[in-house]
């Protein structure tokens, strides 16, 4: 194992003496290099005169990446080793050529410890890092250099905006996977595994995959008292133009719909300014604006099948299991376009939830679903909408 750094959340954003962010671009060079080749010496050492930082664990994560890179040059014959070392598994592997040691950084605590910012701050670091690499790569001069440089020029456009896809994925997942909690305002309710790849000639920045696992489901239909639903549901209803709220069909508010609780008063000031951040993340992940129109038709969506009540069908018999749900006359607007924007056949969708299918002997039956049954799968349909969206974008 690695270093251990254990970082406290201060709840407010630390200034140095003299005025400059803790977090600032100027500290963040002032760590680069910081840490000796530690994948090579044993006895490398930490730059002591620099207090602990999250740069410097990213540091040292990039430059022992960097150094694990081994080219057979200068490697001892196999007939000048020890026979006993040569066969140890370990060994044999080290042999080959590029070998390459994959770097983690594990962010643990508990709810509201700011892994979240931490996990911000160093993927920050590392884009800033290979900023850096692309901008010396294209310095120099002289016409003998100058088709090397036009190339140079290309790829550093590339890797800029690749960079900005990476950084961008931080609010994306926030906005869709964080909420307010009794003790957080900024909880994500999931878990994630983010996979950054280098090109360990150069050491820039060539890829990025996201990893998440147990989204919190239940928060998308239920919250207790004191917290909300995820950031996105309230950023639209403070950040949307009119014109994008009635072609969703949300201009009565967030407290007309049940899964925000029905109140209106859980906004936060930032929602505006986050939905707006949020839009521009979308166009830097290369989403276009017919699939930006899907993401929120599918998040109106989840609202609208939220507002879908039932009631015990007139005029009907009680049968095993308990009463025949229907739909309510009132609510048949909310099924309708909750269909309309997710592109169902509301007739099948309502069949869905209503009834439940059933195999006995080869031959199919509809069971009739009481209003507790049918309320459970409405939720469950919603869940799985949302959940769905939510892999999908960050895949």
């Amino acid at each position: 194992a690695g270093p251990i750094l254990m970082s406290v959340n201060p709840y407010k954003a630390i200034t140095l003496p003299g005025g400059e962010d803790l977090y600032s671009e100027e500290r963040m060079m002032l760590y680069r290099n910081s840490t000796s080749n530690f994948a090579s010496s044993p006895a490398a050492t930490v730059n002591s005169s620099l207090p602990c930082h999250l740069f410097q664990v990213a540091d040292r994560a990039y430059n022992s990446l960097l150094a694990s890179v081994m080219s057979q040059d200068g490697e001892p014959h196999m007939e000048e080793e020890d026979p006993l070392v040569v066969m140890e598994k370990d060994h044999e592997l080290k042999r080959r050529n590029h070998v390459v040691r994959n770097q983690s950084v594990i962010i643990s605590g508990e709810s509201g410890a700011g892994k979240t910012e931490a996990t911000k701050k160093i993927m920050q670091y590392l884009a800033r890092v290979t900023k850096e690499v692309g901008e010396k790569a294209i310095k120099g001069g002289g016409n003998t250099e100058k088709k090397v440089e036009e190339k140079d020029e290309t790829t550093t456009t590339t890797t800029s905006s690749l960079e900005d896809r990476v950084l961008s994925s931080n609010p994306l997942l926030e906005s869709f996977g964080n909420a307010r909690t009794l003790k957080n305002d900024n909880s994500s309710r999931f878990g994630k595994f983010i996979k950054i790849s280098f090109n360990t000639d150069t050491g820039s920045i060539v890829g990025a995959t996201i990893s998440n696992y147990l989204l919190e489901k239940t928060r998308i239909t239920t919250q207790i008292e004191g917290e909300r639903n995820y950031h996105i549901f309230y950023q639209i209803f403070s950040g949307a133009d009119e014109d994008m709220l009635a072609k969703f069909k949300l201009e009565d508010g967030a407290a007309a719909f049940r899964y925000l609780g029905n109140r209106s008063t859980l906004k936060s000031r930032r929602d505006a300014s986050a939905f707006g951040e949020t839009m521009a993340c979308l166009d830097q992940i290369g989403i276009s604006n017919e699939e930006k129109n899907d993401v929120f038709g599918v998040i109106a969506a989840v609202l609208h099948i939220g507002n879908i009540d039932f009631e015990v069908a007139k005029n009907d018999d009680n049968h095993s299991g308990g009463e025949k749900a229907q739909m309510t006359e009132a609510t048949s607007n909310s099924l309708k376009s909750a269909c309309a924007l997710l592109g169902l056949d509301e007739t099948k969708v309502s069949e869905a939830i209503l009834t439940k299918l059933l195999s006995v002997g080869g031959k199919t039956i509809h069971k009739p679903q009481d209003v507790a049954q049918a309320s459970n799968k409405r939720d469950a349909f919603a869940k799985l909408v949302y959940s769905s969206m939510f892999l999908w974008l960050v895949s």
